[in-house]
């Protein structure tokens, strides 16, 4: 791969990358390099654990793309938007854990709205606080979030979202 001006893209053919075609999130712009390298044929998966503190963890395919906490349900549905907007991928997938039934459903109404095309599916989170010694480093709840990303849960249609609150 290589990553150019856009002026010059055209000299290096399909191997080539406009910088200015690159996110200016530094985790949206390593999903846009490693889907470039693969063909956008990998999937995205993104792990919410909600509450007052929202943990998030974005994936693409095994790779960590980004961990952060976020204090409301707007700004996580926005970074989660840049995401799915932003990277090529062969599927989105949004899972979100159960802990906080309340904030759980307004995330997948915003999400809805952000993310139309990802499956959106609610994770039981029981046991993701437990903290392993490789995730050392990473906040409780993004570690949280980054276990719900990976564990199967139940799709939440627009038929029922009433989840339980």
């Amino acid at each position: 791969m290589i990553i150019t001006s856009a002026e010059e893209v055209g000299e290096f053919g399909g191997l080539a990358l406009a910088l200015e075609d690159l996110d200016e999130n530094p985790g949206v712009f390593k999903g846009q390099l490693l889907s470039r390298l693969n063909g956008g044929g990998d999937e995205m998966l993104i792990g919410i654990d909600p509450g007052i503190r929202i943990g998030l963890a974005v994936f693409y395919g095994e790779t960590n793309l980004e961990y952060s906490t976020l204090s409301s349900a707007m700004k996580l549905s926005l970074k989660v938007g840049a995401f799915v907007r932003g990277v090529p991928a062969k599927k989105f997938v949004i899972r979100i854990g159960n802990g906080d039934l309340a904030m759980a459903a307004k995330l997948i109404e915003s999400l809805r709205f952000e993310a139309p095309h990802a499956v959106i599916e609610m994770v039981d989170e029981s046991g993701t606080s437990v903290r392993p010694a490789r995730m050392r480093g990473i906040q409780g709840d993004q570690g949280a979030a980054a276990k719900i990303a990976f564990r199967k849960g139940e799709v939440i249609s627009p038929k029922n979202s009433g989840i339980g609150v």
